[in-house]
């Protein structure tokens, strides 16, 4: 494991993928770290909470459907107690179910399963704003 103080760590954004499938979560850390990013991963929306409060992302992916506190849920302590952290719903449903998108703010939203060129412009252009 990398020491996150190493004076190359320090100018990489990081990036937290929470999914309950942990086969899900490796997949894209997997990929987000081939192409330079640093990435940490929560299997449960309470473990992100944890993280997220520890050492704010610069992004977040976040499945919805997840037992105990669902995406929804997270996405909503995101935006009330890190609104800068910029979040990205990876879902396997087609168009997201009703719920207010204005109140979350949602940064973008990615199908299962992933697209792989889609998720790495989509990080791209969220994290240069």
């Amino acid at each position: 494991m990398s020491c996150l103080f190493l004076e190359e760590n320090l100018n990489k954004k990081q990036i937290l993928v929470v999914d309950d499938v942990i086969d899900n979560s490796l997949l894209l850390a997997t990929i987000l770290e081939s192409e330079g990013y640093q990435v940490d991963i929560a299997s449960s929306g309470y473990t992100a909470i944890a993280k997220i409060e520890a050492n704010p992302p610069s992004l977040v992916l976040l499945d919805l459907m997840m037992p105990e506190l669902d995406g929804y849920e997270v996405a909503k302590w995101i935006r009330q107690n890190q609104p800068s952290v910029a979040i990205v719903i990876v879902t396997a449903y087609d168009e997201l179910p009703t719920f207010d998108q204005q109140q979350l703010q949602i940064d973008g939203f990615l199908h299962k399963p992933i697209n792989i060129d889609e998720l790495l412009m989509q990080v791209q252009a969220i994290l240069e704003k």
